[in-house]
């Protein structure tokens, strides 16, 4: 029997109110009843499959109430460590509500001794208020600040690398927060991905997109970063390109950004792939060069577009092999007739090594920085 294997016989106590709590218990075979040893009070009947006996795992405190085997019992033992490990690296709005929960559900019950001053409740407290509850309060925020439109669109140029006039720009999401002021996209981007937000932030940049398109010649383009979300659901591709017939825009000029680490399931990226190009959006590999999958990638996924990360820019004249690599890449985009971008370009140094290497677009300094829609339409095309 592994060590872990716990068996009672009908009627056997499992643990007594006020033992430690040192694990808890999956039931795999069995009823359980739990009970007030004081007056017998049975609280509730688990049967096959439930867990018991966490709640002290969590704060450390003695056992609230006793569990007796209501018939022959199975149970899967689960350590202390097997809990708490996981709760520390959840999601902090996870950790945050399991603390409530847990504090709400200790107020209820006669006093149970003192709680371990390094319990996990105690962490869990300290998550609510610097994490948890704020990054809900983040998250409301947000969303008001897309109701209110002070969630912003810049556009940053991407550069013609033979003629270097300009041939599109990539939109990018800003937010200035009134408290907090200017609030990385990083963060909350991501915590829009987390959330249908997305879905909301991505209406508004490729609205403005189109907006700016009809306003530009022909021949420039608008790159656009689209999440997994985005991607999976049918109605936000539909309403961008209805948006996009509805103010005459080929939708070949919005080209959709997908990074390396979407792209981990080759069939569900290659689903993708055929929907967008089914509608006319061609797509691009954002960051590539940077994860594991760039070889397969090439194999693997048609790309209209490949984005070559900053890394290789900034390193290609430190390191003689970064400008091998390049050089690699930009000789199998060639023959593959897939197109080629340059991040991060921020010296004339930079960009004539990729012009000799025949890169097909530069993007950074070099060109422009992010920019509103007005100063966008003064530029030269």
């Amino acid at each position: 029997m592994s060590y872990d294997i716990k068996k009672y016989q009908q009627g056997e106590i499992v643990f007594h109110g006020g033992d430690s709590s040192d694990c808890a218990y999956i039931i795999e075979q069995g009823q359980v009843e739990i009970f007030v040893a004081s007056n017998q009070t049975i609280i509730d009947i688990l049967n096959e499959g439930e867990l018991f006996g966490e709640m002290g795992v969590l704060d450390q405190s003695p056992r609230s109430t006793s569990a007796r085997a209501l018939t022959p019992l199975t149970l899967i033992e689960v350590k202390t460590q097997q809990i708490t490990n996981r709760l520390s690296e959840s999601d902090p709005i996870v950790k945050a509500l399991v603390g409530v929960l847990l504090k709400r559900f200790r107020s209820m019950l006669p006093n149970q001794g003192m709680v371990s001053k390094n319990s996990l409740l105690d962490q869990v407290a300290s998550v609510i208020e610097q994490a948890g509850l704020s990054k809900f309060k983040l998250e409301s925020e947000l969303r008001g600040a897309i109701v209110e439109g002070e969630v912003q669109t810049v556009f940053q140029p991407i550069s013609n690398i033979s003629s270097q006039k300009i041939a599109g720009f990539e939109a990018l999401s800003r937010w200035t927060h009134h408290e907090r002021g200017f609030i990385s996209p990083v963060e909350f981007i991501a915590l829009a991905e987390e959330t249908d937000l997305i879905i909301e932030v991505g209406d508004l940049v490729f609205t403005r997109a189109i907006e700016l398109l009809e306003r530009l010649p022909e021949h420039v383009f608008i790159n656009i970063n689209v999440s997994s979300k985005q991607l999976d659901d049918d109605e936000f591709l539909n309403r961008v390109k209805a948006k996009a017939k509805a103010h005459a825009i080929n939708p070949s000029r919005l080209k959709l950004e997908i990074t390396e680490t979407m792209v981990v399931d080759f069939k569900l990226a290659k689903k993708w792939l055929d929907k967008c190009r089914a509608i006319g959006f061609p797509v691009c590999a954002d960051d590539f060069g940077t994860g594991h999958s760039g070889m397969e990638q090439l194999l693997e996924l048609d790309f209209d577009v490949l984005k070559v990360d900053q890394v290789f820019i900034r390193n290609m004249f430190k390191s003689k092999r970064y400008e091998i690599i390049l050089q690699s890449i930009a000789q199998m985009a060639q023959a593959l007739e897939t197109k080629l971008v340059a991040e991060g370009i921020e010296s004339d140094e930079e960009f004539q090594m990729l012009k000799k290497l025949g890169f097909d677009f530069g993007q950074g300094y070099f060109f422009g920085k992010p920019m509103s829609e007005e100063n966008a339409l003064k530029l030269s095309f």
